[in-house]
């Protein structure tokens, strides 16, 4: 195995930043690859013949492991060295996605790559349920062109409250399914929907995801925390994302739980497109420009539709993402 010290390796960093020639080329898919379960700085751990292997990187790559590949990333190997890296069909990155940063080098905010379904996770209590915070997940993933389904865990914790939120986003449309890792409703439909994929869990902190991975693993490998008594917030167990393999062809990528999301590098404008309920009103406004912001509700058509068509409290959630854009 090849030894970088610390210093070494960050030197390495600033001048591959300086030197603007340098390019790393994806290759085209082959047969003959290892996938990438989990990333640190200074190795990885792949999946290859039946077997976990640690590896580094070959040295024509400067830069440190988890900054260049990620978890669902296939990778070419020569004696224990990544060498190549095999071209990404999507990739879920904590900011705005397009088209230069599918093959992204250097990249920090990159959570995972090659993904069939994203599973947005989240608790119908405790913690307590947070549609805004669905709002953004359904953004972000709708903008790397990545399928996905809500996931309502602890269902056996709904109230009426909790199911009537449930309806409305099924009412829009959107794949939901209810589970619980206690009663285990809900369980067995969610295996079916995600055998034979790359799976990834998102969502908040101490909302079950790392339950749910257990239950597919049927194994308790992954360390789950309780809701911290005084917050009521979910206490962080995955510390970085993880890959488990559940069954053949079968993967789930594991993230851990974030406080906030924040959507402030996106187009102002485009935000009001990821709104389904919206679409049809979107061209009736006076102005073609409308944000549906701070307009007169004479002059926006969204406005006028609000606690008819469009519910008051996903225009709420709209309307604070705007306005964190326009602060940025």
């Amino acid at each position: 195995m090849i030894k970088i010290t610390h210093h070494k390796r960050y030197e390495n960093i600033k001048k591959a930043r300086k030197e603007k020639n340098i390019k790393i080329n994806f290759i085209n898919e082959t047969k003959d690859f290892a996938l990438v379960i989990e990333t640190n700085y200074h190795n990885a751990y792949v999946y290859k013949d039946n077997e976990i292997l640690e590896v580094t990187l070959s040295k024509k790559f400067p830069y440190v492991i988890n900054k260049l590949i990620f978890p669902g990333d296939k990778v070419i190997l020569n004696n224990n060295e990544i060498t190549d890296i095999i071209k990404r069909k999507n990739i879920l990155s904590r900011d705005k996605y397009d088209g230069s940063k599918l093959n992204s080098i250097g990249d920090n905010k990159i959570t995972a790559v090659n993904i069939d379904l994203a599973v947005i996770v989240v608790a119908v209590n405790n913690p307590p349920i947070h549609p805004n915070f669905i709002d953004r997940y359904i953004i972000l993933l709708e903008n790397s062109h990545i399928p996905f389904l809500i996931c309502f865990n602890k269902c056996d914790l709904s109230t009426p409250k909790e199911d009537k939120i449930i309806s409305f986003y099924e009412k829009l449309g959107y794949e939901t399914i209810k589970t619980s890792t206690k009663t285990k409703e809900g369980l067995n439909i969610l295996q079916e929907k995600l055998l034979n994929k790359t799976c990834i869990f998102v969502g908040n902190s101490g909302v079950g995801k790392s339950s749910l991975t257990n239950y597919l693993l049927a194994d308790d490998i992954i360390k789950t925390n309780n809701i911290g008594d005084k917050t009521k917030r979910g206490c962080h167990t995955t510390t970085s994302s993880k890959y488990y393999i559940w069954s053949s062809n079968s993967g789930i990528i594991d993230t851990p739980g974030i406080r906030s999301l924040s959507l402030k590098d996106f187009n102002i404008s485009d935000i009001k497109n990821y709104y389904k309920e919206f679409i049809p009103y979107n061209n009736l406004c006076k102005y073609h420009n409308c944000l549906h912001y701070d307009e007169p509700v004479s002059s926006c058509a969204i406005k006028q539709e609000l606690n008819k068509s469009i519910n008051l409290k996903r225009y709420e959630s709209y309307y604070k993402i705007i306005s964190e854009i326009k602060r940025k």
